[in-house]
């Protein structure tokens, strides 16, 4: 990685995230991976994005696919991040309770809210596939907990009303 490289990660690392696994159902199996690259585009038609790695076994396995969800993860899930992040593909349902969306994609139970996608178009991003889909099923799950964030390399948590209050 060069010197600007590393500069433009740590500056937009900056850009605190929410953290997502992406599941999907190829071939009869279940795969999913760690994401915090994922964004709305637009409300009509209702369009969200991820961006995937060109370099990574997810990157293939999202490009064969023609759905997906995005599992919104909850505070309590870093270690449901963590699995996915670098769990080896074929033991990271291992781990999970799951339940299938409408199209057969898995939805991480636990999670703070899910958003079933169809793939409608990919585009080159550098070293990216940047993903596009139209949302066909969403729902929020939990209304208990906060989501789960990354900020600067660290998974964080929100200041509770009571964390925010001025002592004294």
């Amino acid at each position: 990685m060069t010197e600007q490289s590393m500069l433009f990660r740590r500056v937009l690392g900056s850009f605190a995230t929410g953290v997502a696994v992406v599941t999907t159902k190829t071939d009869g199996r279940y795969f999913g991976l760690t994401i915090n690259s994922f964004t709305s585009v637009s409300l009509e038609p209702m369009l969200i994005q991820i961006n995937i790695a060109k370099n990574t076994t997810s990157h293939e396995t999202m490009n064969a696919s023609r759905h997906f969800v995005v599992n919104i993860l909850a505070e309590d899930q870093q270690l449901v991040s963590t699995i996915f992040a670098g769990a080896p593909p074929a033991e990271r349902f291992d781990h999970v309770e799951t339940w299938e969306a409408s199209s057969g994609c898995p939805v991480i139970e636990g999670s703070l809210a899910y958003i079933d996608v169809r793939l409608t178009a990919t585009y080159d991003g550098g070293d990216h596939t940047i993903f596009l889909g139209e949302v066909v099923e969403m729902q929020p799950l939990r209304d208990d907990a906060s989501p789960l964030l990354y900020y600067r390399g660290r998974y964080e948590r929100l200041a509770t009303r009571e964390d925010s209050r001025p002592q004294g």
